[in-house]
């Protein structure tokens, strides 16, 4: 990040709010920070994509409840098909107000943070489990491989599995087994990819 003006206007009161629940409650706290580190990491990533751009105006942005529930329900569907509609109705606004202000306030556009926490939660799978990228995929609401190859190398300029090459040499009997597929919806399950009104 190249100046204050850079840092999504929600972190200020996610911090605040992990310092005003440290001491009574450990776990609230902790979400906060985590919440806030993902989303400066979102942030220096469209920052490095855009770079030269004019910084985001700070007004305008989701209210901090309006944020946390957003925030909340993506974090606990990303496995499932995300629709800007349910998004925008747990924040009471409409869909092009939703991403106005979820821009504003976090520095990307909706369908940009929920791709980018996808891929951090396939490199996460790809690098603690032994488990194929086609069921990778599926437990990251993506419909298929194919799928994940393509956010995979739009977010990070390669395929899952030339990352996935990169990894440091590890003990492979320390790596967890463990059904994937079963963290996606039953339609997912089955591969079956429904359109409509989505982000990816």
């Amino acid at each position: 990040m190249n100046s204050f003006e850079d840092i999504p206007a929600a972190i200020p009161s996610l911090i605040d709010a992990a310092m005003v629940a440290f001491d009574a409650d450990r776990d609230t706290s902790r979400r906060y920070l985590m919440r806030a580190s993902a989303l400066l990491r979102v942030r220096r990533g469209a920052c490095a994509d855009a770079e030269g751009t004019r910084p985001l105006e700070s007004r305008g942005g989701l209210l901090a409840w309006q944020l946390n529930r957003v925030v909340d329900y993506i974090e606990a569907h990303l496995a499932e098909k995300i629709m800007a509609m349910d998004l925008a109705d747990l924040a009471n606004v409409s869909v092009g107000q939703l991403i106005r202000a979820f821009k504003i306030s976090v520095g990307v556009p909706p369908f940009h943070y929920i791709a980018s926490r996808r891929v951090e939660l396939a490199c996460m799978m790809m690098s603690t489990t032994r488990e194929p990228l086609c069921q990778i995929a599926i437990a990251c609401g993506l419909c298929d491989q194919a799928h994940l190859c393509k956010v995979f190398r739009r977010m990070l300029g390669m395929s899952p599995s030339a990352w996935r090459r990169t990894m440091p040499a590890r003990d492979t009997e320390k790596f967890k087994i463990i059904d994937v597929t079963a963290f996606a919806p039953t339609h997912q399950r089955q591969n079956i990819y429904a359109a409509g009104n989505k982000f990816l």
